[in-house]
């Protein structure tokens, strides 16, 4: 791994060490712990479009939206796609809603980094 990788690894795990994410943690366990992280509260809210990159939108009241395509199974590709809604939260980075995500930028390989770690750390239940 080249060390710029490595550095990337180890900001999106101290970024999911600060959450404190408990054993046997679930999917909303893990929401409920980003908002209070961020202030606001965050909601998961599925989208006829077909958006990969758990895209970030405002929602009334303050609140974010991370959407998943309608149609996504519940498993570990819903798991890591709301995960990544959630690495955008925690590092304030809506994305694009084209859904491309752009890898040449260290913040999009740090929150890749990110929702891998936090869906590992998910007890899986779906």
């Amino acid at each position: 791994m080249s060390r710029r990788a490595d550095g990337e690894l180890k900001w999106a795990r101290e970024v999911v060490r600060q959450l404190a994410v408990p054993p046997q943690a679930t999917l909303d366990d893990v929401i409920a712990l980003v908002a209070r992280r961020i202030g606001r509260p965050v909601t998961v809210v599925p989208i006829e479009a077909p958006i990969a990159n758990g895209a970030l939108e405002e929602g009334p009241g303050g609140a974010l939206w991370i959407r998943v395509p309608i149609g996504v199974p519940p498993g570990s590709y819903h798991r890591h796609l709301v995960c990544r809604g959630l690495a955008r939260a925690l590092y304030r980075e809506a994305g694009a809603r084209h859904g491309q995500i752009d890898y040449t930028h260290a913040i999009e390989r740090e929150m890749e980094h990110a929702a891998t770690a936090l869906s590992t750390r998910l007890c899986h239940t779906d």
